[in-house]
């Protein structure tokens, strides 16, 4: 049986760092997610929109979907994906070239020139230093390995950013906006904002409730698995996830918000359940 004690505290417990919180923010306050990325990559934006909340990428029904946490385009047909990856493991950079491989397909359609496909910025956050240098960002780019001067310019720019970088390598803005990742502190108006905007979202009551759906679901789901004494695939695991959020009434577009799986793919899931009652 599940503690809804255990769930709430979770929820009050729950900062900018928690991957729902994040991603709510930056989406239910748009100007905040503008400055975010302007702050982070040093320019400017006109205007950014988010064409779908929680952008969901499946390039065929038989490959590995990504829901993306904070998915962005802005009027010069760059995008912008921002992830907060708070478990450091040894897949996280392969994790980061499926993203973008899965996000060009997404944006190119069929007949559609490669020159049309704009600059890309996939922005991994991380509570960790994967790369154990000491740096608050690494930026990459593809470089030839002969000649360092020579760039592929194919617009792609992937960047990970750490909450326990030591080195003066970012401004203090950075500097600001990773500390109240990792701890909270409020140092200058932007994070102030930032910090009323999560204090916004935690006295949201439709965001509390999804997110402890979303907990529920997950942890029947586990609790599932251990009873039947098989591990679960994350394929497999989230799609039970989904079949029990299905199975309490959420809707199709709440559930695809919160898992990596489509409305189509939710439907089927549906009509396993009116076959098995």
């Amino acid at each position: 049986m599940i503690n809804q004690s255990l769930l709430e505290k979770k929820w009050r417990d729950s900062t900018f760092k928690d991957n729902f919180i994040f991603s709510k923010t930056l989406e239910l306050y748009p100007d905040l997610c503008k400055k975010t990325i302007e702050m982070i990559l040093n320019i400017e934006i006109e205007h950014i929109e988010f064409p779908e909340r929680e952008k969901v990428i499946e390039a065929r029904t038989d490959s590995k979907g990504i829901r993306l946490d904070v998915y962005v385009e802005d009027n010069q047909n760059c995008f912008f994906d921002i992830e907060m990856q708070v478990t450091d493991s040894d897949n996280i950079s392969k994790r980061m070239r499926y993203y973008q491989g899965l996000i060009d397909i997404d944006k190119l359609k069929r007949g559609q020139h490669y020159s049309e496909l704009g600059e890309s910025y996939i922005i991994f956050i991380c509570p960790f230093d994967r790369f154990k240098r000491g740096r608050h960002i690494y930026t990459f780019r593809e470089r030839c390995d002969e000649d360092n001067d020579i760039t592929l310019d194919d617009g792609a720019v992937k960047i990970f950013l750490s909450t326990k970088g030591t080195a003066d390598d970012v401004s203090d803005d950075i500097k600001n906006f990773l500390n109240y990742i990792e701890s909270e502190i409020v140092a200058d108006d932007f994070i102030q904002q930032l910090d009323n905007a999560v204090k916004s979202v935690k006295s949201n009551e439709k965001a509390r409730l999804d997110f402890m759906t979303y907990q529920m679901a997950l942890l029947e789901s586990k609790l599932e698995g251990e009873e039947k004494g098989r591990a679960q695939g994350r394929e497999e695991g989230i799609e039970s996830v989904a079949f029990n959020m299905i199975k309490k009434g959420m809707t199709f577009d709440s559930i695809a918000e919160l898992t990596d799986l489509s409305v189509s793919h939710l439907k089927e899931l549906a009509e396993k359940i009116k076959n098995i009652k």
